[in-house]
C-alpha cells in the first residue's frame, strides 16, 4: 500500500555526518540573508551620509563666503564716474577661519573692465546671471577645486551707471576635512549598528530555529510505534508544520490499523479454505487407504468426489488470494495516484469483455447497453475496471443459480445533467433489505453456499468513496438486484482539460 524508496538504506554515522554537511543550512541562509540586507542598508546609509556631509560642509563654509562677499560688495562705489573698491580686512579675516585654504577674488566692471584681484580668474556661474542674486558653485582654478561665490549688481548715480561683478573663491580643503570627519564618525556609528544587528541576527536565528529542534527532539525521544499527536507548544510560524506532521501521523496510524485489520481478516479467510483442503485431503487419503484393494465403483466415485472437492477448494483459495492481491493493488493506487480526466467507457467495456466468457460458461447472457460516445470524469481507469469486474462477476454468480431459466446481466451507462450513472442489472434472487447495508463489509457473505470471498464489494465501496461517487442497491423488477453507481461529470474549464 505504501510506495517504497528504491535507494533507502541504513546509513552509517560517517555517512550521516557527510550527508548533514552537504545538506543546505536554513540557519546559514537566514544569517546570509541578514548579512546581505544589512550590507545593502549600510551601503545606502553611508552614501547618504557622504552626500549629507558634503552638503553640510558647503552650507557651513558658504555662510563665511557669503559674509565676506557681502562685506566686499558694501565697499564698492563710484568716484568721479569710475568704480572703486576698498576691500576691508574683516572680509579676509572671516575666511581666515579656514586657515589651510587659499582665497581668490576678482572685481570687474562690464563697462570699465578689470578693477582688482586675480586678473586671470575668468569664472562664470553655471546658471544664467541674475542681478543681485548670489550664486555658489564649484570650479577648478589654479590646479585646485575651488568653491566660488558670485554676485553682479548695478551702481548708479545722477551722472552714470555701472555694472559690477564680484567673484570670491576659497579652496575646499577645510570643507573636505569637515565632511570627512562627519562621514567617518557616521560610518563608525553605522558599522557599529550593523555589527550589533548581525549579532542579533545570529542569536535570533538560534531562537527562531529552536521550535524546530524541539519538534525534532520530541520525535526522536518517542518510542517506536508511537504515532500520537505532538502536543508541545510552538510559535505560529511552526504551528502549521506541527499540524501537518500530526495529520501525517494520523493518516499513517489509520493505514497501519487498516493493514492490521486487513492482515487479520485475510489470515482468517485463508485459514478456512486451508482447513477444508486439509480435511478433504485426509478424507481422500482415508478413502484410498481403505479401498486400496477394492475394485468397487462406489469407492472410485467417492474418491473422485473427494478429489473434485479438493480442486474446488483450491479454486476458491486461488480466487480469494487473487481478490486480496487485487485489493492491495487498488488500495496502493488509490493512495499514490492522482485522479485525472478519463473516459468512463473503456474500462467498462474492457470489464464486460473479460467477464463475457465466464458468464457464457455459466449460462448467463451479458449485454452492454450504452449510446454515449464519451463520458469524461475525474478518476483512475484501473480502479474503475476492477470495480466493474467485481460488480459484473457478483451479478453473474448470483444469476447463475437459476439454472432452469435463461438469465441475463445488463450493464447500462446513462447520462444525466451533472453525472453519469452505471447500472449492473441481474435477475437473480435479489438481496434482502436487511443485508443491503452489510454487503459492502469486508469478508461479509450473505450466503455461504455460494462460492465467494466477501472481498469484492468491499473493494467496490472503497473505489466509489475515493472517487466521491455514490453507490446504491435497488431491486430489479420482477426480481433481482441492480447496483447503480453515479460519477460526477468532469467540468471543462478554459485552458484546462
Amino acid at each position: 500500500m505504501w510506495q517504497k524508496s528504491l535507494n533507502h538504506q541504513n546509513l552509517s554515522e560517517e555517512e550521516e555526518q557527510s550527508a548533514l554537511r552537504k545538506a543546505p543550512s536554513l540557519r546559514f541562509r537566514f544569517i546570509l540573508t541578514g548579512f546581505l540586507v544589512i550590507g545593502v542598508i549600510a551601503s545606502l546609509a553611508i552614501n547618504l551620509i557622504f552626500d549629507y556631509s558634503q552638503k553640510l560642509a558647503d552650507l557651513s563654509y558658504d555662510r563665511l563666503l557669503r559674509s565676506a562677499l557681502l562685506q566686499m560688495d558694501e565697499n564698492v562705489g563710484l568716484m568721479r564716474n569710475e568704480v572703486s573698491i576698498d576691500i576691508p580686512w574683516s572680509a579676509f579675516a572671516t575666511l581666515a577661519q579656514a586657515d589651510e585654504d587659499r582665497v581668490f577674488y576678482k572685481v570687474e566692471s562690464l563697462e570699465q573692465g578689470f578693477i582688482t584681484g586675480y586678473q586671470d580668474l575668468n569664472s562664470e556661474p553655471p546658471q544664467p546671471p541674475v542681478l543681485d542674486q548670489m550664486q555658489f558653485y564649484n570650479q577648478e582654478y589654479s590646479g585646485e577645486m575651488v568653491r566660488f561665490a558670485w554676485i553682479q549688481r548695478h551702481l548708479t548715480d545722477p551722472e552714470t551707471a555701472k555694472t559690477v561683478r564680484i567673484v570670491l573663491g576659497q579652496t575646499r580643503l577645510s570643507r573636505e576635512e569637515m565632511a570627512s570627519s562627519i562621514t567617518q564618525k557616521a560610518v563608525e556609528v553605522v558599522v557599529f549598528i550593523a555589527l550589533v544587528a548581525i549579532t542579533l541576527i545570529i542569536i535570533g536565528s538560534h531562537l527562531v530555529l529552536r521550535p524546530l529542534h524541539r519538534i525534532e527532539r520530541a520525535l526522536e525521544e518517542r518510542a517506536m510505534g508511537d504515532l500520537t499527536p505532538i502536543e508541545i507548544n510552538t510559535p505560529k510560524e511552526t504551528h502549521h508544520l506541527k499540524v501537518a506532521i500530526n495529520h501525517f501521523m494520523a493518516r499513517l496510524q489509520t493505514n497501519l490499523e487498516q493493514l492490521e485489520n486487513y492482515t487479520a481478516d485475510a489470515a482468517h479467510q485463508l485459514r478456512t479454505p486451508l482447513a477444508s483442503l486439509k480435511a478433504l485431503a485426509e478424507n481422500a487419503r482415508d478413502i484410498t487407504s481403505a479401498d486400496a484393494h477394492s475394485t468397487n465403483l462406489d469407492s472410485s466415485e467417492r474418491q473422485y468426489q473427494a478429489l473434485d472437492n479438493i480442486v474446488k477448494q483450491c479454486d476458491a483459495l486461488s480466487q480469494t488470494v487473487t481478490l486480496l492481491l487485487n485489493q492491495a493493488v487498488v488500495s496502493h493506487r488509490l493512495q499514490t495516484h492522482r485522479l485525472e480526466p478519463i473516459d468512463l467507457l473503456p474500462p467498462i467495456t474492457a470489464s464486460c469483455r473479460e467477464q463475457a466468457v465466464t458468464a457464457l460458461h455459466k449460462g448467463v447472457r451479458l449485454s452492454f447497453d450504452c449510446d454515449l460516445k464519451e463520458t469524461m470524469i475525474l478518476g483512475d481507469a484501473f480502479s474503475i475496471q476492477q470495480m466493474m469486474q467485481n460488480l459484473i462477476e457478483n451479478a453473474v454468480r448470483y444469476s447463475a443459480l437459476d439454472a432452469q431459466n435463461d438469465t441475463e446481466v445488463i450493464v447500462q451507462v446513462s447520462e444525466f445533467e451533472r453525472f453519469y450513472r452505471i447500472k449492473v442489472i441481474d435477475y437473480g434472487d435479489g438481496i434482502p433489505d436487511l443485508e443491503k447495508e452489510r454487503v459492502f463489509e469486508r469478508f461479509y457473505r450473505g450466503r455461504y453456499d455460494i462460492a465467494g470471498s466477501g472481498v469484492g464489494l468491499a473493494m467496490v465501496k472503497d473505489i466509489v468513496d475515493h472517487h466521491s461517487a455514490r453507490i446504491e442497491i435497488v431491486d430489479t423488477e420482477p426480481k433481482g438486484t441492480t447496483f447503480q453507481v453515479d460519477f460526477a461529470k468532469f467540468q471543462y474549464h478554459e485552458g484546462v482539460l
